[in-house]
């Protein structure tokens, strides 16, 4: 496989995973009661599709093409969250699944700049896992 296609796995791999956060999110705004973790819930799932762009226009750029589902890893874990979750649930109890989750998410994102990554994107991805960062302690102020 050539350089380029492993990358384009690598980066295809943190599409999806952004793909499940804003699945995720999506659950969560639709059951959480509380207005103010609802609007902080969708600013941080709007910097999940904003990183889903970027990533997929530099998969375009190396002449590959982004996968744009969740795979049946993603399909699994809504059903997972979908069983734990309800709108009696406390705000509070939301907010600690998706900073759970992010600290998943973000592990993983660690895990792909170990990897076969070129300089450009290796700093793609840097710049999300600082945004990521940057919503988990968004996240962590609502509690």
């Amino acid at each position: 496989m050539d350089k380029n296609m492993e990358v384009i796995k690598s980066l295809n791999q943190l599409v999806q995973g952004e793909y499940m956060s804003i699945e995720a999110f999506n659950i969560y705004i639709s059951k959480v009661r509380d207005d103010k973790v609802k609007t902080t819930f969708q600013q941080v799932q709007d910097q999940h599709r904003k990183n889903i762009q970027n990533l997929a226009h530099y998969i375009q750029e190396l002449g590959g093409q982004p996968k744009e589902d969740t795979g049946l890893k993603g399909t699994m874990a809504d059903m997972k969250i979908n069983m734990q979750t309800s709108p009696e649930i406390a705000p509070s109890d939301y907010i600690k699944k998706a900073i759970e989750g992010m600290t998943k998410g973000i592990q993983m994102t660690e895990n792909l700049l170990r990897g076969d990554l070129d300089d450009s994107s290796r700093e793609l991805v840097g710049e999300i896992l600082q945004k990521d960062r940057k919503s988990i302690e968004k996240l962590k102020s609502l509690i």
